[in-house]
């Protein structure tokens, strides 16, 4: 494991980073779903100082301009957990990893045996993508999420014979104990097929969680040296903070990997530092520094 610094403290020996490759849920955004000002002003010096600012986010790329107000600045966007990278203002698809047809259409069929309603995205440029769903009603976080991509939403009959192209994620939703079990259980029968995780999720502000399965070799990581290959030869100069299970590549790999406050137990143990929560500005903390070196 990484040595440890205090929240804010830049590492010894540390330079300015070429990338800076940033989470959104958990990490950009507040508990309440915000940017803080601080966060702005750190992210927008950055870009002016010629850094390449990613945002890495498991929303889709519609739900990343709902969330950022639209912010039109030069960032990269790596959406979907990973399975697709943007140039800025989704300009073109520069990366984009989809399930096999025969794989996807199995992690439905097993999502349905459980009881749970699976979501299927699918990935449109420079159309919008879509979701698409067998019914609009199921378990509460099933509808409220709904609810939020009515727009995107597509109801089909029967989501497994449908012809649904380039599909780049599989999802559940919902909240509980048995919600949990059931996924544990899809998530160790597809062990080795695909890359799988059950995390939180708060939509409305109420909690829950979302299953995800992806092709195994997504991950933010990948879609950004999708983005900047030239980047695998000098990871000391990416500078990467998350909070999540889908950021843990992404902060292995970074030459400094920095967890937030709030970021899960396993996240840290991957980290070079760990920062403020989410809620006191832990982005700023820990990149403000990195402008003075």
């Amino acid at each position: 494991m990484n040595a440890r610094a205090e929240p804010g403290a830049p590492a010894r020996g540390s330079r300015p980073r070429g990338y800076w490759l940033v989470d959104v849920d958990g990490t950009l955004l507040n508990s309440r779903g915000e940017i803080s000002a601080r966060n702005r002003i750190v992210l927008e010096r950055a870009a002016r100082a010629g850094i390449e600012i990613v945002l890495a986010t498991g929303r889709s790329y519609p739900s990343l301009m709902r969330v950022t107000g639209g912010w039109d600045l030069p960032f990269h966007c790596i959406t979907n957990g990973g399975a697709v990278a943007l140039t800025p203002r989704a300009a073109e698809v520069r990366y984009l990893n989809a399930l096999p047809a025969a794989l996807w259409r199995r992690i439905t069929n097993a999502i349905l045996a459980e009881g749970l309603s699976p979501v299927v995205f699918a990935h449109r440029h420079p159309e919008t993508p879509l979701l698409y769903v067998q019914s609009r009603t199921g378990n509460p976080h099933f509808e409220a999420y709904l609810g939020r991509n009515a727009l995107l939403a597509r109801v089909t009959e029967d989501l497994i014979a449908g012809d649904i192209p380039d599909v780049i994620e599989v999802a559940a939703l919902g909240r509980g104990t048995s919600f949990e079990q059931a996924s544990q259980r899809i998530m160790t029968r597809f062990d080795g097929e695909t890359r799988h995780h059950c995390m939180v999720l708060f939509i409305n502000a109420e909690y829950g969680k979302i299953t995800e399965f992806f092709h195994p070799l997504t991950s933010k990581w990948q879609a950004f040296l999708g983005l900047f290959p030239e980047a695998a030869t000098c990871p000391d100069r990416v500078v990467a903070v998350g909070d999540e299970a889908n950021d843990i590549e992404m902060i292995a790999a970074a030459g400094l990997g920095i967890a937030m406050g709030n970021a899960t137990p396993a996240l840290k143990a991957v980290a070079d530092r760990t920062t403020e929560d989410n809620d006191h500005d832990g982005l700023a903390v820990a990149l403000e520094p990195l402008l003075m070196e």
